[in-house]
């Protein structure tokens, strides 16, 4: 008898060994997802290359450029997403001016048409604007609504149990 007891204390329970499956497959998790690269990119991707390449590709010298944003972050339409390449990513893109590094290339308009004037970004301040404020009248609804319910609730009950204790003392 002293055996099996000994034999079970021994023995790990079940949820222990659950709780230890899912802490190993979490760490793993983790660990794979800070090797991997934070950027939406990959490094090697072909739209990267074109954004690095404006000319046709890696063979083809290209003057330094620089951009700076321009405008803010807009959502792009149903038919920018199917035919500009800055809203493929995200479906969101953002004004860039560009301009080259030497002054000379400035002049040449062949290379002018070839610098981006928009690039793919990640978040547009009125949707995620809109999206908050949906957020925050669903979780003031879901307070009040709850709240009602839980007042009703009390009421309701307490009721109850002065109904037992009236019948208990004999009041009509």
């Amino acid at each position: 008898m002293q055996s099996s007891i000994q034999h079970n204390g021994a023995r790990p329970s079940l949820s222990v060994l659950i709780l230890a499956l899912l802490c190993g497959l979490s760490l793993a998790t983790t660990i794979l997802a800070s090797s991997s690269p934070t950027t939406p990119y990959s490094p090697l991707s072909v739209s990267n290359l074109a954004k690095r390449y404006p000319q046709g590709g890696p063979n083809t010298p290209s003057p330094p450029y620089t951009c700076v944003t321009v405008g803010e972050c807009l959502a792009c339409s149903a038919l920018q997403i199917k035919t500009e390449e800055s809203c493929r990513d995200t479906h969101n893109r953002q004004r860039i001016e560009c301009k080259f590094d030497d002054p000379k290339n400035d002049e040449n308009e062949e290379l002018k048409i070839r610098l981006p004037t928009y690039h793919s970004c990640l978040r547009v301040k009125a949707i995620e604007a809109r999206r908050f404020a949906h957020f925050l009248s669903s979780n003031v609804f879901l307070a009040l609504f709850s709240g009602i319910l839980m007042m009703w609730r009390k009421r309701k009950l307490a009721a109850a149990q002065y109904r037992r204790m009236a019948r208990r003392i004999g009041i009509a």
